[in-house]
């Protein structure tokens, strides 16, 4: 029998909300052929698809560890999928110096295991702050995946995103 934490995540991947940003090419599941061996909730590996930049990838992978979903934020990282394994910092994708995306998507901070962004667990867990100073973009219960992948994929298509 699947966790609550599971039952609600698969919830609302059959949202409309994902199904449309799925269709649209936006996001989506890994495919099954692709994962590690031994893979299981609550790892997901999903992928969101980036505004087209010279010599950088059609889609970037995320790993996420979902347990406690949605009472718990999500956490991960960058995957690279053909090696099963997280993405080599080289490989990430870089941002303008000083903007939003980079500071999101640095690598030099607790060595790239989570992205520096308030819906991450581990990072907000490690800045207790962020609650006051960015309310607008804490993790709650009413946050889908949905949520986080709107808020990651309109990053990778700003104009701060200059590739990897």
């Amino acid at each position: 029998m699947d966790a609550p934490d599971q039952r609600l995540f698969e919830e609302d991947l059959a949202s409309a909300e994902f199904l449309i940003g799925a269709a649209n090419g936006y996001w989506g599941l890994a495919e099954p052929e692709l994962l590690p061996d031994g893979f299981a909730w609550p790892k997901r590996i999903l992928w969101m698809r980036p505004a087209p930049r010279a010599n950088a990838p059609e889609r970037f992978h995320v790993l996420l560890d979902l347990a406690g979903y949605r009472s718990t934020s999500p956490t991960g990282a960058f995957w690279d999928q053909a090696a099963k394994t997280a993405l080599p910092t080289a490989k990430w994708p870089k941002g303008k110096p000083d903007s939003r995306f980079a500071k999101v998507f640095r690598t030099d901070w607790n060595n790239a295991v989570a992205f520096y962004h308030p819906y991450d667990r581990h990072a907000a867990g490690t800045h207790k702050d962020w609650a006051q100073k960015m309310p607008h973009l804490i993790w709650t219960v009413q946050h889908t995946i949905v949520d986080y992948l709107t808020e990651f994929h309109a990053l990778l298509n700003s104009g701060d995103y200059v590739g990897v």
